[in-house]
Order: structure tokens, then sequence, then C-alpha cells
């Protein structure tokens, strides 16, 4: 930025902070205290609100559903595969040393 533009800037800046100790000043300080609200309008209001999440939600399919459990335990027999594997290469490493 060029030094005109951030003059600009600072100066903007510098007026919305006097502004608004200006309105500050003038306006008193109420100490009011809130009335808490009733514990079911509350607990009706939270759940309300579980409600329209729930809606928003993209559920998966059936086919996706298979899908993905098929992968997921295709995933986990490689797996156990792979370290059963390196478990037999380490205990015949481990012989062999003997």
């Amino acid at each position: 930025m060029k030094k005109v533009e951030k003059k600009a800037t600072e100066v903007k800046k510098t007026n919305i902070k006097e502004e608004k100790k200006k309105n500050n000043k003038n306006v008193p300080e109420k100490k009011v205290k809130e009335k808490k609200e009733n514990i079911f309008k509350r607990i009706g209001r939270y759940f309300k609100g579980v409600g329209k999440e729930i809606k928003r939600i993209r559920w998966t399919s059936g086919k996706e559903l298979v899908k993905y459990s098929i992968a997921a335990v295709m995933f986990v027999v490689f797996l156990g595969l792979y370290f059963y594997g390196i478990d037999w290469l380490a205990l015949l490493v481990r012989s062999l040393a003997k």
C-alpha cells in the first residue's frame, strides 16, 4: 500500500475509535439482571435445535453403506495379514540369529 492509503486507513480507524468513546460516555451503564428462562423452555429449545441439525445431515444410502462396510472389512483383513507377515518375518530372523 502507498503511504497515502496507509494514512487514510489510520485516520478512519482513529475516527471510529473516537466515535465509540464519545458514544459510550453519553450512555449510562445499566446493571440489569437478566431473568433466567424456564428450564423446560431451554430444554425444548435445545431439542428443536437438535431436530434442525438432524434434518441437515446427509445420510448414506444402502448401497453406499454396503460399499463402505466391505471396504472397511477388507482393510482390516489386509492389515491383519500384513502384521501377521511382519511378525512371522521377525520370528524367522530371531530364530536364525540364535
